[in-house]
């Protein structure tokens, strides 16, 4: 069942140059690009692949909320607005930008398309949500890039655990949805994520790191994601004097 998902859903491939042209749809922004690339990436066929990965383990009768996905205009938005806040983030020298539980990479490569990162990365623990996001990459290098200023960041997703790969507590920006996250869970990622550099920003969707921690909380706003909106509760590792 999985490979016939895979076969005529999520990862049919077809030319995008050519249906852009032929339907006259090419796009003079890198965002409106994006956009129609991922049209193709039907979040509910994706959802169907996670919940079959996920039969037969503890995590099969999780909620819809098990697998969501981020508007992309209404992120790039939300990355930018709180970008800007991050202590070593500017445009003139953007930093590393990581999501955590990235899925079928479609934050990742929303994030891509801001000025703020330089690179932008994604961490999943599922192969069959990295084997998306692969796609996923390859189709915004091809297909979207570069953005409108002229240049492409470096974007990649790695297939692995949070809490072994902690390359992402060096990054200036992490996102991470972590709804269906137990309390033990989010002290875990609470503790790795003191390690992060002062002044750099820290988003968790609708659960709050555990007390005590190392950061500030400066904001939450709702995020639109394919289930519906939640609040997106952002954080800034606190500065520790020298």
């Amino acid at each position: 069942r999985l490979r016939k998902l895979v076969e005529n859903g999520i990862s049919k491939r077809f030319d995008l140059t050519a249906w852009a042209r032929d339907t006259g749809c090419a796009q003079p922004t890198a965002l409106a690009r994006l956009e129609a690339t991922l049209e193709q990436i039907r979040p509910d066929v994706v959802k169907l692949i996670v919940m079959e990965s996920l039969e037969g383990t503890g995590d099969e009768d999780l909620d819809t909320m098990v697998y969501g996905e981020t508007n992309a205009r209404a992120f790039l938005e939300f990355v930018n607005k709180y970008a800007k806040g991050a202590a070593a983030l500017d445009t003139n020298a953007p930093g590393v930008f990581y999501d955590l539980g990235s899925g079928a990479g479609k934050s990742v490569v929303t994030a891509a398309l801001s000025p703020y990162f330089r690179a932008c990365h994604g961490i999943e623990i599922l192969p069959c949500a990295h084997a998306i996001a692969e796609c996923v990459i390859e189709d915004f290098l091809r297909d979207v890039a570069p953005r409108d200023d002229g240049t492409t960041p470096t974007v990649s997703a790695r297939l692995g655990d949070i809490f072994s790969d902690t390359s992402w507590t060096e990054a200036d920006f992490v996102f991470c949805n972590c709804v269906t996250w137990d309390e033990s869970t989010i002290t875990r990622l609470t503790r790795t994520a003191s390690s992060m550099r002062s002044g750099s920003i820290f988003v968790t969707v609708l659960c709050p790191l555990a007390e005590p921690h190392a950061f500030d909380f400066i904001a939450e706003e709702e995020i639109a994601f394919s289930w519906g909106h939640v609040e997106a509760l952002v954080y800034k590792k606190t500065f520790v004097a020298s």
